[in-house]
Parts: structure tokens; C-alpha cells; sequence
């Protein structure tokens, strides 16, 4: 299975996302995490810690990265740029799912409908032998206000596929890299393997 990240809004939790999944899954399955962002963003991971390989590949070739590690690993998840660019396209190509992350703000609801535009146009250029990559916007960062409601709401109406989990604002997420995967029972814990879970169920579905 192939999970890409993809944003073209900074400080929604791309990559802190895409590690936390990673670091899930690597429990129970073999998984990598490929940094294909020009930032390089995932260099600051422990691979020590968090019992995952990380694989960089901001080349035209990440596809043929991409499909070298599906072959070798049972989850790969992919961070890719933030901002739109011709290689981040081809990893979104090469994905099962795509997760696009989006704070509860109106600002970052405005990008990621953007993300979403770019998902319809893959989809619509039959690119892809099987299927197109299937997608979703999650709620990050997302807290208990009246503005985290309306956007949930917002999503609804529009008829955008979005996740029923969503990742709340915890320190736990942003220790993740240099500490480790949450302590197993701790909110942080359980918000990533629903997220991880739904996301399964989708791909079956």
C-alpha cells in the first residue's frame, strides 16, 4: 500500500503526519517513508527510533523509486513537496490513497480544494493502468471550535471526500521523529491508528 501526503499549504502536518503513520504501521508491517520534498524535511527523523527506513528521491526517477519499495515493503508513505510541481504529481500517480492534510481555518480549506482539483485531473488523464488514487482531506491540528465544526461542515457540502478521524494539536505528534511512535494508550496513539484504520477500510471499500 502507497499513502502519499500531499499539501500545498505549509504547517498543515504534512511531513509530521507522514511519520506518524509511518511509525504506526511499522508495528506491525515493513514499512519506509520516501522524502520526495526538496526540503528535505524528514532528515530530522531517527530511523533508530522510529523503527523505519527513510528514502530520499527528489528526482525525475521517483517513480521508479516508488515502485522499487512497494516491491520491498508492505506500506510505503511518501511525503511529498509542498507546492505543486511535476515530480510531486508522479508520486500522487503512484499512490493507493492520498491523504491531504488541512488545518480548520478557511485559508487552508482554500488549498487543499486546490489539492483536490489536482487529484480530479490525474484522475481524469488516465494515467494510471488500474485505477486512479483514491483521496481525502483530514482535519489536522483540529480542535474543539466552533471553526473546526464549520469546516467539517464546509467539507460535507461540498461533496469533497474527507476522513471521519482527525488529528488534534499535540506535542506527542511533533516528538515523533526524534522520540518515537506516541506511548501505546495515549490520545496522540489512538488518533493515528483510527486515521490509519479508516484509511484501510477505504481502500477496501
Amino acid at each position: 500500500m502507497i499513502v502519499s501526503l500531499y499539501s500545498t499549504k505549509g504547517g498543515c502536518g504534512k511531513s509530521t503526519l507522514a511519520v506518524c503513520l509511518a511509525a504506526y504501521w511499522s508495528q506491525t508491517k515493513k514499512t519506509a517513508l520516501l522524502d520526495a520534498d526538496p526540503q528535505a524535511s524528514l532528515s530530522v527523523c531517527r530511523p533508530e527510533v522510529l523503527h523505519v527506513p527513510v528514502f530520499e528521491d527528489t528526482s525525475r526517477d521517483v517513480g521508479k523509486t516508488i515502485a522499487r519499495l512497494a516491491g520491498e515493503y508492505e506500506r510505503v508513505v511518501i511525503d511529498t513537496a509542498g507546492y505543486q510541481r511535476r515530480k510531486s504529481i508522479e508520486a500522487l500517480e503512484h499512490s493507493d490513497f492520498v491523504l491531504i492534510p488541512c488545518k480548520p481555518s478557511p485559508f487552508d480549506l482554500r488549498e487543499a480544494m486546490q489539492a483536490v482539483e489536482l487529484l480530479r485531473e490525474i484522475a481524469g488523464g488516465g494515467k494510471r493502468k488500474d485505477s486512479h488514487p483514491r483521496y481525502a482531506v483530514v482535519l489536522t491540528m483540529a480542535q474543539r471550535t466552533a471553526v473546526s465544526a464549520q469546516i467539517r461542515e464546509d467539507l460535507q457540502h461540498s461533496g469533497v471526500p474527507f476522513m471521519s478521524a482527525q488529528i488534534g494539536q499535540r506535542v506527542a505528534f511533533v516528538e515523533t521523529p526524534s522520540i518515537g511512535f506516541p506511548p501505546p494508550g495515549s490520545v496522540a496513539a489512538l488518533e493515528i491508528e483510527l486515521l490509519a484504520k479508516e484509511l484501510r477500510r477505504r481502500l477496501r471499500a
